[in-house]
């Protein structure tokens, strides 16, 4: 275990035992005293079934529509500023994060690749990640739960699932447009608007939402254009119905992306920083100066085109005791983009990423309502997709006759069954066991695999994966604002295809199955009149066969299993309401990763730190409300992350770590005294933080491509309600 974990627990334990006791002063029921200063309750859908935060036995971040809108967290990408032990990496814009949680993660970044954190807006899974991205607007919540979810939300959550809620029909009209202007020329709109048409029986909400900006990497080359710029776009359409004991909500969207393709900040790994054409990447050849990390001598500007459509079906129905729910969906999109691999002023890695996706879903359940000691959920699931993949590598087209030009092509096909239970069983004297289990059925194939000039078409490559996944726990209720819990989870990531297959046939393989098995104890608990909330969770995970990316170069892209991982953790989680006008929010993430059991190309990395594993995440939210009598309310808020540092390769060589940074924001704003409009100031990415967010190595040209976060941005926003 390492020297951090040691420090922590020799210090913290003492203290958080004495504080986890329950006091002799504190009643066995809800009898206590009401607050001060009233805390509104935290209600989640974590267990598919709405119940308060502090009786979900799952380690759970959850950000509202208020902290969303402080923070000022527009895309996917931001949602790890204020959650422990989550990590966001990025290797193409803000319509891609690929997530990390825990420290379990995935190298791979194949458009045919599937993550081990499943996304879920409003229960709907999402396989292809920029089908969601743009869609964090007009949104209630985001729950971020922590730890395989395999048993409610299904395979490929081995990691843990994030499940955006956008906010449903009120039934009552209203409107807001917020417009806003920035650094960059960053130029944004959002409009929302609800007309009933049936009262209290039917209507419908119609949310927009629009960002530009300016290039913010500059291309020194003559001629060349700036790169990483904002253009995104997004619209959703959500009808409610609802009479006696029936309720339906259809939600359609469309989102599209049109920026110019990211700037590559890229280095050599050769001698003097020099790629494979003898080329240092970070100097300017105009010059010969260094550049900045804002800098780059790139040969073409290329673009990001992100098209996604769809829509989702929720019903629910009461039946006596039970309530039946139906979600289905149907999603399909477009992804293009047009990277410099090579981010130089020479033709040396030129690649055109391309895919389309398609995607169906079915989930059926009966839950209990009855409210008595034994409450259930029982279901039958069905997903598929499809991904046509055709995907352009120009390799050292600057040398004469050198050039390599590979067109990959595939169409790889998934679909799933399943069938799962899960309750919670009362004993009294505040004692509840729960438990749940899972039969998932997975197949998969890759059909009209070629890459022309080295892979002559190829026959069908398939796989077929039949497994339970589970859970089984005990919470103790010592107080309802005390509770702790103790489980055992079990969860798995179906098998996988190598999508990236460029030189050999042999390198078309399947990788298992992973499996993720968790033990974990928390506790929820609430002090000081329900002021003061503290959330914490212990956990040990026994991880067998991680599907891992080992890029050895172009054309020796190789999907492996890794054999097997250990990771200790604790995320601890308070929010604490010292006066009416104040609140304050701290997070921690602690992980000590190591391999237990790797090879790769020969080497035993065995003892090495896991990937996109910091060891450590802290992160803090500070919120205060200044009342100006009849003029309104003015209220500040400021936020910020400091995450250790860490590695992109298993090697864990230096030449793929990055390093220990913060990012903070924060916003000014004033309410006027009838709510009818608000106006803010705000700064995003206050510390000019320009730590690599994304990195690979290729050996082939000897380049490391990496990207890095927007630059600091000042801006205004006006909102108006009506």
């Amino acid at each position: 275990m390492s020297r951090t974990f040691h420090r922590f627990f020799a210090t913290a334990t003492p203290a958080l035992l004495t504080l986890f006791a329950p006091s002799p002063g504190i009643a066995q029921g809800k009898d206590n005293a009401p607050s001060q200063y009233p805390v509104e309750e935290v209600i989640v859908s974590a267990q598919k079934r709405d119940q308060r935060l502090q009786d979900v036995p799952i380690s759970e971040t959850v950000l509202d529509d208020q902290l969303l809108r402080n923070a000022n967290m527009d895309s996917g990408t931001e949602i790890a500023r204020q959650t422990p032990n989550l990590r966001v990496s990025v290797l193409g814009d803000e319509s891609q994060p690929k997530f990390s949680m825990r420290g379990v993660s995935t190298a791979e970044f194949n458009l045919n690749a599937i993550s081990p954190t499943g996304v879920f807006y409003d229960e709907v899974y999402i396989g292809a990640s920029y089908l969601g991205g743009a869609q964090i607007f007009d949104i209630e919540r985001i729950e971020v739960l922590r730890g395989p979810q395999g048993t409610l939300f299904g395979k490929n959550t081995t990691a843990g699932a994030i499940n955006v809620i956008s906010k449903a029909p009120s039934f009552e009209q209203e409107g807001s447009l917020t417009v806003g202007y920035g650094t960059e020329n960053y130029r944004e709109i959002q409009t929302i608007g609800e007309f009933p048409i049936v009262e209290d029986r039917f209507s419908a909400r119609l949310a927009y939402t629009g960002a530009k900006s300016d290039p913010y990497i500059k291309n020194v080359n003559p001629g060349g254009e700036d790169m990483s710029d904002i253009d995104r776009q997004a619209a959703r359409l959500t009808l409610g119905y609802k009479q006696n004991d029936l309720d339906a909500t259809l939600r359609l969207f469309q989102n599209k992306s049109d920026p110019q393709a990211i700037g590559a900040i890229t280095y050599g790994t050769g001698p003097g920083g020099t790629n494979a054409l003898g080329v240092n990447p970070r100097t300017n050849p105009n010059n010969g100066r260094p550049m900045g990390t804002d800098e780059l001598a790139s040969d073409r500007g290329g673009r990001i085109k992100v098209r996604g459509d769809g829509g989702y079906l929720t019903i629910n129905k009461d039946i006596g005791e039970l309530t039946l729910t139906s979600i289905t969906s149907f999603l399909e999109g477009e992804f293009l983009n047009e990277a410099d691999g090579d981010g130089t002023a020479q033709n040396l890695l030129h690649i055109d990423f391309g895919a389309k996706n398609r995607e169906m879903g079915q989930d059926l359940r009966l839950s209990s309502n009855h409210g008595g000691p034994f409450n259930w959920i029982a279901g039958l699931y069905y997903f598929e997709d499809k991904v046509d993949v055709n995907t352009v590598y120009n390799l050292f087209q600057e040398i004469p006759l050198a050039g390599v030009t590979l067109d990959q092509r595939y169409t790889q096909y998934r679909e799933s069954y399943a069938i799962y239970a899960d309750g919670t069983y009362d004993f009294g004297n505040g004692y509840q066991l729960y438990g749940g289990l899972r039969y998932t059925d997975d197949k998969g194939s890759l059909e009209d695999f070629q890459v022309n000039p080295s892979i002559p078409p190829q026959g069908d490559l398939t796989y077929h994966d039949e497994e339970p996944t589970g859970r089984l726990g005990l919470q103790k209720y010592f107080t309802d604002e005390l509770m702790v819990y103790g489980q055992f989870v079990y969860g798995y990531r179906s098998s996988a295809i190598n999508g990236g297959a460029l030189s050999s046939p042999d390198e078309l393989t399947v990788a298992d199955p992973e499996k993720l098995r968790s033990y974990e104890v928390g506790i929820k608990s609430q002090w000081l009149d329900r002021r003061l909330t503290l959330n914490g969770a212990v956990f040990y995970y026994d991880f067998t066969d991680q599907q891992f990316q080992n890029v050895a170069g172009i054309g020796q892209q190789q999907l492996v299993n890794a054999g097997e991982s250990a990771i200790v953790g604790l995320e601890l989680e308070t929010r604490y309401q010292a006066t009416d006008k104040l609140t304050l929010s701290v997070g921690l993430g602690l992980l000590d990763t190591e391999y237990e059991e790797l090879v790769l190309n020969g080497e035993d990395l065995s003892g090495n730190e896991l990937i996109e594993a910091p060891e450590y995440t802290v992160n803090f939210a500070v919120d205060y409300r200044q009342p100006l009598g009849d003029a309104g309310t003015l209220t500040f808020h400021i936020d910020a992350v400091n995450v250790a540092e860490q590695h992109f390769s298993a090697t864990n060589d230096p030449v793929y770590q990055v390093d220990e940074f913060w990012d903070a924001g924060a916003r000014v704003a004033f309410l006027s005294a009838d709510e009818s409009y608000e106006i803010a100031f705000y700064v995003k990415n206050l510390t000019d933080n320009d730590t690599e967010t994304g990195l690979q190595i290729d050996p082939t040209t000897m380049t490391k491509f990496t990207t890095v976060p927007y630059p600091r941005r000042f801006g205004v926003e006006l909102t108006v309600w009506f």
